[in-house]
């Protein structure tokens, strides 16, 4: 299990004229959904995938209901997540109205335990993923079995 790079080629956006240089970027193998989410939460304890999916879908409304009544929500060690504004100022206070609210944006905050396993990440290039995918694709490819990209 590993997060894949790829290399991605980038300006300096202070100096628009200096030559540009190689970053790694976390590629990601593909968006699970919440039933797939739910069926893995189904494998790992003993709710069926339906009671599983009913969690996942009640743990985001509830989340959902809390941002927009105000609270923020702490999930253990997981982190927590807040609503934060985007907001345009106004030259008074008296100007200032919910108008000058742009747009808002919920906001995820990992906790010590999010940290520490992110700490523990290896990490390959995504031209590993593409010998994964391959490999897992081919009839004739010998060799050992490996864990599909798209499972946790």
């Amino acid at each position: 299990m590993s997060i894949f790079l790829k290399k991605i080629q980038r300006i300096n956006p202070n100096d628009r004229d200096a030559p540009r240089k190689w970053y790694p970027s976390v590629a990601t193998v593909r968006q699970l959904d919440e039933t797939e989410v739910a069926d893995a939460i189904a494998d790992e304890t003993t709710l069926n995938p339906g009671e599983a999916l009913m969690a996942v879908r009640q743990l985001r409304k509830v989340v959902l209901h809390a941002l927009l009544s105000g609270y923020s929500v702490r999930l253990g060690n997981w982190g927590s997540f807040y609503a934060v504004a985007e907001t345009t100022p106004a030259e008074t206070k008296e100007a200032l109205t919910a108008l000058n609210v742009s747009r808002v944006r919920i906001v995820f905050r990992p906790g010590k335990e999010v940290k520490d396993a992110l700490l523990k990440a290896t990490f390959a290039w995504t031209e590993e993923l593409d010998k994964i995918r391959a490999a897992a694709t081919d009839p004739d490819e010998e060799g050992e079995e490996t864990e599909s990209p798209g499972t946790i």
